[in-house]
Order: structure tokens, then sequence, then C-alpha cells
């Protein structure tokens, strides 16, 4: 040993070709490699025979390492070495056989090198896909050669960083990827997963394809379903250039139900639904996209489509409410109904034959003409009043555009037509002229339109309401005679529908009776009403259904009448018994009878109240007796009547 120590190193020169031998604790075999976790022993080659007792090791990491300067390995003959993750690489095992006493061996110090393998779960992953296959990926690093194995069936081989469809057979839930070293097999490393379950696959839905600006470069959002987590979800766009026809866009995540696409472009969409294994593909149905641009022209509005597909049916928006008449042109859609200098916004939702709609981006227009705006009508009808009241129809709807302005015109019996009123609205405009003054002049009234552009419609034909008079036929009132003035309405052609109305004071009608011509008699008015009042109700005449003009309110006051007897003879005979209030009209009236003192003896406010003669409780008293009836009529004015009863026996 001193020579050895005056070395650098403890390990004796000329090593025999065979020192000491590694065996593996458990299998009890030699080895020529160390595994982490695996405990060996050591053991002197057949040939030698060193009592045990002289016999050290130890380990020191490292290639030709020793326990310099000491030279001295701690461990006795029954040491087991057992590797670590941190001596990974090689390792040098020191054998010192100590020498003791005269005569002897000489002390040897045998080295070897081994090498420390790791056996660490190899790093894998692994995704289901449909028809009982999974996708394996060993991404692991360390050993030199793997195999993969389903459940319990037989291993394959497997290589790094190669995606491997495997087979997964029914029942098996896991997979098992072990790693080898090449040149040992003292050292592998085994790691199981579970094979996460997977949702049935579905046919993506791509079911609305809006359209937020003009392509392109602007952004579409789409409406989107089933998309099950587990598969691959990629928007792609027809080109024909690229492979299959299809060219990929964006992915999409999975349980999307909607998915912006910025700086779109223009064309035919779908969804592509993969598997990690590209064993099950589909696509949705194609939604093709639909750009809108529009112009005007001659009170016309043109929307024009680029429209990237075939669309079965299209439906239009103007202002976010359904345009329900437009006419399709070459190129797009085109809205007449439409005023100059009103700007209109418009959208466009087209039906693609997979069924999902395209919807555009909005396009706003402000209509240009220099066509006069269509011919407005004009109903012309009284209130309850008797105020006219005039209402414009618009050929484009009852509100008029900002800037227009409606111009009234009003002509009276033999005169020339008169500027009557311009109005900013389309509201009601009325007439304030007293009813006297109106029935004398029959007036007729029309409109003309005149758009924000400075075009002015035709004016519309004369609108002239009708003028209803009514008298009592004889002296009592008991039939009505009723004339009017013809009604003119929308239309010069045809005819005005007249029904004559009997009214309540507040308006509310109580019976109606269809008439003809321009007169009626009425044979039957109310009997207890004293005011009589009508009204005619008119339709047809160009009138838009459930449209009607009315005349003004004609009215009829009938005359009330109170009739008493001179005398009457309270002796109980059943003749003449009692003194009661007869006539007709009579409504909310007072009735007095007052003695030659002046004292009220009777009162009565209805036709039920009699007077037996009676004065508080006492026996009638014959004489002469004084009366007096007042009430206020139905017109506001009053009426009363007087005169006296005399009380015979």
């Amino acid at each position: 040993m001193a020579g050895a120590r005056a070395q650098t190193t403890c390990a004796s020169p000329n090593q025999p070709t065979c020192t000491f031998t590694a065996i593996d604790v458990a299998t009890n075999q030699p080895v020529n490699a160390f595994c982490v976790g695996q405990s060996v022993r050591f053991e002197q080659c057949p040939g030698r025979n060193i009592p045990p007792s002289l016999l050290f090791y130890g380990v020191l990491p490292g290639s030709g390492t020793t326990f310099f300067p000491s030279c001295i390995p701690p461990n006795p003959f029954t040491y087991q070495y057992t590797p670590t993750r941190a001596e990974v690489g090689e390792v040098t095992v020191s054998e010192l056989a100590n020498a003791v006493g005269v005569g002897s061996a000489p002390s040897t110090y045998y080295v070897r090198t081994f090498r420390v393998y790791d056996n660490a779960p190899p790093a894998f992953t692994v995704v289901p896909c449909p028809s009982n296959s999974a996708l394996v990926t060993v991404t692991d690093a360390v050993y030199d050669s793997y195999t993969v194995r389903v459940g319990s069936g037989l291993a394959q081989p497997i290589a790094r960083n190669q995606p491997t469809v495997v087979s997964v057979p029914a029942g098996a839930t896991a997979v098992t990827v072990m790693g080898q070293y090449s040149g040992t097999g003292v050292c592998t490393g085994e790691a199981t997963q579970t094979i996460a379950p997977l949702l049935p696959p579905q046919v993506p839905v791509l079911s609305r394809l809006s359209l937020q600006g003009p392509l392109p470069g602007g952004t579409a959002t789409l409406t989107l379903g089933q998309l099950p987590a587990g598969y691959r979800y990629t928007l792609q766009r027809a080109d024909g250039s690229a492979p299959g026809g299809f060219r990929d866009v964006a992915p999409v995540p999975a349980n999307s139900t909607s998915f912006t696409l910025t700086n779109a472009g223009a064309g035919c969409y779908r969804l592509r639904r993969s598997d990690p294994c590209e064993v099950a593909v589909a696509f949705s149905p194609l939604l093709c996209t639909l750009s809108l641009t529009g112009t005007s022209t001659q009170n016309r509005n043109q929307l024009l489509l680029s429209d990237a597909g075939t669309a079965r049916a299209y439906s239009v928006t103007r202002n976010n409410a359904p345009l329900g008449a437009f006419t399709v042109v070459v190129g797009g859609l085109e809205d007449p109904n439409v005023e100059c200098g009103t700007t209109y916004t418009y959208r466009v939702t087209a039906t693609q034959p997979g069924g999902g709609t395209s919807v555009s981006n909005e396009v706003s227009i402000t209509t240009q003409s220099t066509l006069p705006p269509a011919q407005p009508q004009l109903l012309a009808s009284f209130n309850l009043r008797n105020v006219v009241e005039l209402t414009p129809l618009l050929a484009n709807g009852p509100v008029l555009a900002p800037g227009s302005s409606l111009r009234y015109r009003r002509t009276a019996a033999g005169q020339l037509p008169t500027n009557f009123r311009t109005a900013s609205s389309s509201g009601v405009q009325r007439d304030s002229t007293a009813f006297a003054e109106l029935l004398a002049q029959t007036p007729c009234y029309s409109v003309r339109l005149l758009d924000v552009c400075g075009n002015a419609s035709p004016e519309s034909l004369a609108a002239c309401p009708a003028l209803l008079t009514a008298t009592a036929a004889d002296p009592t009132g008991t039939t009505t005679s009723l004339t009017w003035t013809a009604f003119s309405g929308p239309s010069a052609t045809a005819p005005a529908v007249y029904t004559i109305q009997r009214l309540l004071p507040d308006g509310t009608v109580l019976s109606s009776v269809p008439v003809t011509g321009n007169s009626f008699t009425d044979l039957t008015p109310p009997t207890e009403r004293q005011v009589l009042r009508y009204r005619l109700q008119i339709s047809g005449a160009g009138l838009p259904p459930g449209t009607f003009s009315y005349s003004n309110v004609a009215i009829v006051v009938r005359q009330p009448a109170v009739t008493l007897p001179t005398a009457f003879t309270p002796n109980g005979d059943g003749l003449n018994d009692v003194l009661e209030v007869k006539g007709r009209y009579l409504q909310n009236y007072t009735f007095l009878v007052v003695d030659r003192n002046g004292q009220v003896v009777f009162r009565s406010t209805q036709r039920a109240e009699t007077w037996d003669g009676t004065i508080k409780g006492r026996a009638p008293v014959p004489g002469t007796y004084a009366w007096r009836f007042q009430q206020q009529n139905e017109d506001g004015n009053p009426f009363t009547a007087t005169g006296s009863v005399s009380i015979l026996k």
C-alpha cells in the first residue's frame, strides 16, 4: 500500500481481467449496469480466495474515482449499494483486499466503472379518439426505445415524438408505456395513464353568419352548435387553389356557440370536425357571405348584393322593421317605396341551401331623386264638436320624412282654392272656421307633399266632408227629416257608403240605419229623447278598409209639453181621484202645488208621484190651488208652465 500512497490514485496496477462482479440483489444475477433504486452487492471473481472479512467496498461518482488518499473503501464485504437518481451516470466501485501479517498476499485495490440508469416513468400523452382508438405520443427523452400496451394487450414498439394511433379493445381503459435502454436489460421505466371518456361525435352546425361591416376586411360573427369537447374544430373557407379545395382560417374552441372572425374575406365557410387520430372527419354545410352596398336614383334605393353563394330566399329589414315590398333586380334588390332626402338603413338576410342564414352588413342610403313624390290622399271628417279634421294618407306610411312638408288648400263653394295651412308633420289638421260658416261654404280640401329635395307631388283629389242637416218633420217632432251634401273621398269613382247614426249626448251610438242618396226621414226617432242627435258614418269612396269619415252632428230640439186637468175629485170613487203630471219629453222637473196662502201643499219630481188632495195627512179641502212646473231642457234651456186646479167634492 506504500506504493499506492505515492500515487494520485488508489488503484492497483495490472488489474486482472476479472476482479469482482456486481450481483442484482433481487434476481441474484450478475449485472454490468445499475438502475436507480435497485440494490446490488459485490463478489470477488472465481479463483480469488480472499477471506470476506478482508474485503471492503465503496462507490463514488465518476469514472476511475477512488478513495484517495486513504484508499480505504468504507464498507465491509456485506455492503449493498442502491443507486439514487442523483447518481445517474458513471460511478466507480472500489474493492480493497487488505493484507494482514507477514507472509500473506499483498493488499490490492481494484476498481470497476459502471453506469447508473434512471428508471423514471416515461412521459407521454394519450388522447381518446372515435372508433375505439386513441392517439399516444411519447414525449420522453430518457430511454433509447419504448413500447406501448393498451389494457392487458400485447406491447408494441412506439417511436419517440411520433403520434401513434392504437386500437382500444372493449373494456380497456388505460395505456402503459415502457422505456428501455439499449444494451442492458436491467433498467426499464413504466407509466400508465387512463384513457379519458370521449363524447359521441356530432356533425358541427354553422347556422348563421352575420357581417358587421362590408367585405373584405369587415368582422363576421358566426353562430355555432354541436361542438362537444374532445375534438378539433377548424373554420375553413373555400379556396380552389388549396389542397382539398378549402383553406384553414382559424381554430374554433370546443363548446363554442359563437365565433368572431376579424378581417373576414368574401367566400363560403364551413366547420371541419376532426379528432387527434383523424379517423372520423365531418363538415358543417356551407354558409356563404352576403356583402351589401347601396345606391339611390330617382326615388328608388338599390341594394347591391355580393353573394358568395346561391340563396334560396331573401328577406330585408329597413330601419329594423321587415320590408314587405321590394323588387328583385339584377345584382340585388330595389326598394321603390322611399322618400327623397330620407336616410334608410337596410340589412338583407339570405336563407342558403344548407339551411343556414347569412346576414349582410348594414347599409344606410339617403334617397336621391328629381321625381315628384307619390300623390297623397286626404280624409276630411268632423269630430263630435263639429270641427273639421284633415288626415293625410301618405303612400310611404303615416310618418312624414324630416324636412318634408304638407301644403293644404281649401275651396269654398263657387270660389277659387286658397292656401289653408303648411304642416311639417302628418298629424291631424283642424279647421277652426265656425260651423255655421262651414255650412254655408260647403268646403273641400286638398293636400300636396313637398319632399326635402324640393320635389312636389301631384295635388290630392278634393276631400269634401258631408254636411248634415236635420229638421222636425212635424210640429211635435215625432219624425225627422235629414239631408246631406255628398262626401268626396280619395277615389273619384268608388261609391260612398252612408250610415245614419243616432247618438247620445256623449257621442255613444244608440242605433244605426244604412241609407242611400242624400236624404232620409227618420220615422222612429227615440221617443224619450227631447234632443235628437244624428251623424253620418261614411266608408268606401277610396277610404282604406276600416277607415271612416263622419259628418257633423245635426240636432233636432223637440219642444216639451205639460198637461194637467183643471179639477179632480179625490172622493175614492176611482174616477179622477188624483192629480198627475202628463206631457212629453218631461225629465228632471220640479212640480209644485200651493194653496191660497202660498204654502206648498205638494211637490213631485217624477211622473209616478201623484197628489190625492191630502195636506199633511188631512182630508182634501175643496178649493182652487195654483201649480208651477219647471225643468232644465236637454238643450240647456229652461221650460216653465203654470196653472190652477180645483178640488171638487
